[in-house]
């Protein structure tokens, strides 16, 4: 029997009756209205609209599949891994206008798209807990996005996959795709005298905590994070202090460990940079209270190791629920906070972090949208902005993809406050921005160019792995990538007469305390000049096979290469100085073999099974 779940159409009077009841009209009146809705190539003109609605939609009660030509179809699973992949072909960007109509017209309430969710898991290469599960805790935001966006459906796609879909759908570039944010014009800049004073700075990333994690569980599975009680898998023992192998999060044990010895061993440092990304990687089984629960929990550590430094931190895009998913105020307006992320920002700004985000002012932009600035000293400012909301996973950016919560225009002003106060600025931010949508970076590379001579240093996380980026933004068209590695990012903009391409900044990407996924945990600290520029700055790193094998009762022990600048041969680390870094590792073996084992911090299982994975098997 074959139950259709409650159409919003006047033909649907019955909702739990047998697929026989399924009448003619019905069937007619969707094909007719998916005429208007649905994109479909040319050489796909012939493909049965209903099999769409009926795969997307229709759920089996006494069947264990439902036939494959209804699968046939693209299901909102697909378009979730197309997104995923960053996939912007001609079929695909059909596709996705093809799905968000068809869904705008059918899912008109969240428990339609959740009671569909099993149905539209059948095909995919997700466990169903997975699948399943993400569609739910996904199911407010996107049927919210589907009904209510400020934007059309070919703009959506080109949004959420990349501009270029306007031109594979026969569409002129509109001013939501592509928006521009006005820059003021420069300034006379006069530096306000530093100290003169050396200072240490601890980047501290991606750590992942994991409240749940067991010692000996199943370290490979089949879930996208393993080491849990409830991970079955094929029996691969995860280790006492956390497991480099695969896909698992930090123990608590380790983080301990690991945070008192970098408070031990560092005393001399003046600030602590916190680059987001506390809580686990399970997004389908996340909740509200686990995030806050994970965030607590590390947040007090902070505190507890360096009560008399200075914190600044940052979110990262494990810290909402759903994951990726950051709320436009407007919409917790509208909603009256049934969508809303202001259980995450108004808890940490006035509690967790309240000690960190202290003055009015950082109160208040904090709780709008996850940024906020401060100076540490008379000639410095840091500033650190909320950049999850750009990257294509935030799927709110289909809901309105211009200048989320006004957050770049109110950086434009933190910046021009500061050069006319003869400030410098370090940017402090969570997500790299080779992940970001085209205009978000194609205006924030405008930014870095406009106020490169007062921004000191960027500093990131998110990728987890030492490693050096090369991306090119160029301000007519821009195209993005994702990793999942620790890196330094140089950014480079084109000269459109010449065709030249130039280094305009660079930014400083974590390592991460999480081994995942086959890394080494790890951290940095910096040496800066008074104004706050980087000098130099050292990796340390710890075995984490050895340390399982050393067992439970000998601490992890820590190693460390000193002064990259001088490994590297750097004259200094400024952004010329990396850029040509990246001319000379692409002909020089050992200085490319140094910073392999820098980006996985000499882990074996990253070698062992990351790298051979890919077919890479000489690493010598």
């Amino acid at each position: 029997m074959t139950t259709f779940l409650g159409f919003y159409t006047p033909l649907m009077t019955d909702c739990s009756s047998d697929s026989t009841t399924a009448s003619t009209e019905l069937v007619s009146y969707i094909d007719h209205t998916l005429d208007q809705t649905l994109v479909f190539p040319q050489k796909d003109k012939s493909r049965p609209k209903t099999s769409f609605l009926f795969s997307a939609f229709s759920v089996h009660s006494d069947s264990d599949s439902l036939s494959d030509h209804h699968f046939h179809s693209i299901q909102l699973d697909d378009l979730r891994h197309d997104i995923d992949r960053s996939k912007h072909d001609n079929q695909t960007c059909h596709n996705c206008v093809s799905a968000l109509n068809a869904a705008k017209l059918i899912i008109k309430t969240p428990d339609l798209l959740k009671s569909a969710a099993k149905t539209i898991c059948k095909t995919s290469d997700e466990v169903d807990r997975v699948c399943v599960g993400t569609l739910n805790v996904m199911a407010d935001p996107i049927v919210y996005i589907l009904q209510n966006s400020k934007i059309t459906v070919p703009e959506m796609c080109a949004i959420l996959l990349e501009p270029d879909c306007m031109a594979h759908l026969g569409k002129a570039i509109t001013p939501q795709v592509n928006w521009v944010l006005d820059l003021p014009k420069h300034k006379p800049f006069n530096p306000v005298s530093g100290s003169g004073r050396e200072q240490k700075m601890l980047h501290l990333t991606d750590v992942h905590l994991d409240l749940y994690y067991t010692p000996g569980s199943n370290s490979m599975c089949d879930e996208p994070m393993c080491c849990r009680s409830t991970s079955y898998g094929h029996n691969h023992s995860a280790g006492y202090w956390s497991e480099p192998a695969k896909d698992c999060d930090t123990p608590r044990n380790f983080i301990d460990e690991s945070i008192k010895h970098m408070a031990e061993s560092h005393k001399d440092i003046d600030l602590v940079i916190w680059t987001g990304d506390n809580a686990p990687h399970d997004s389908w089984n996340s909740s509200q209270q686990e995030n806050l629960d994970h965030n607590k929990a590390m947040a007090d550590l902070v505190k507890k190791s360096f009560d008399n430094k200075n914190i600044f931190p940052c979110i990262g895009n494990h810290e909402p629920h759903p994951f990726n998913m950051y709320v436009p105020e407007e919409v917790s307006i509208k909603t009256d906070k049934y969508l809303s992320l202001s259980w995450l920002y108004d808890t940490l700004a006035d509690d967790y972090w309240s000690q960190w985000i202290n003055t009015p002012t950082a109160k208040k932009t904090f709780k709008k949208g996850g940024y906020y600035s401060k100076q540490v000293t008379d000639g410095l400012k840091i500033v650190v902005l909320n950049n999850n909301v750009c990257i294509s996973r935030n799927y709110w950016l289909a809901y309105d993809p211009v200048d989320p919560d006004g957050q770049l225009k109110w950086f434009i002003d933190e910046l021009d406050s500061a050069e006319t106060n003869g400030l410098y600025v370090m940017i402090i931010t969570h997500m790299p921005l080779m992940y970001c949508y085209m205009s978000w970076a194609n205006n924030y590379i405008r930014i870095m160019e406009r106020y490169d001579h007062i921004i000191v240093g960027t500093y990131l996380g998110h990728t987890h792995s030492d490693e050096i980026e090369y991306c090119l933004y160029i301000i007519v068209g821009t195209y993005l990538g994702h990793t999942h590695s620790d890196e330094i990012e140089v950014l480079y903009n084109k000269n459109t007469t010449t065709n030249e391409t130039y280094p305009i900044s660079h930014a400083y990407i974590g390592s991460s305390i999480a081994s995942f996924s086959y890394l080494n945990p790890g951290y940095k600290v910096f040496t800066l000049d008074s104004t706050g520029r980087p000098l130099d700055f050292d990796i340390y790193y710890t075995n984490m096979t050895a340390d399982n094998i050393a067992g439970k009762d000998v601490i992890p022990k820590w190693s460390s290469d000193k002064s990259l600048k001088s490994i590297y041969g750097l004259d200094s680390l400024s952004t010329d100085s990396w850029h040509k870094f990246l001319e000379n590792i692409q002909t020089d073996d050992k200085l490319l073999k140094l910073y392999m084992d820098h980006l996985h911090r000499y882990s074996y299982d990253y070698e062992k099974y990351y790298l051979r994975s890919l077919g890479i098997t000489d690493t010598k």
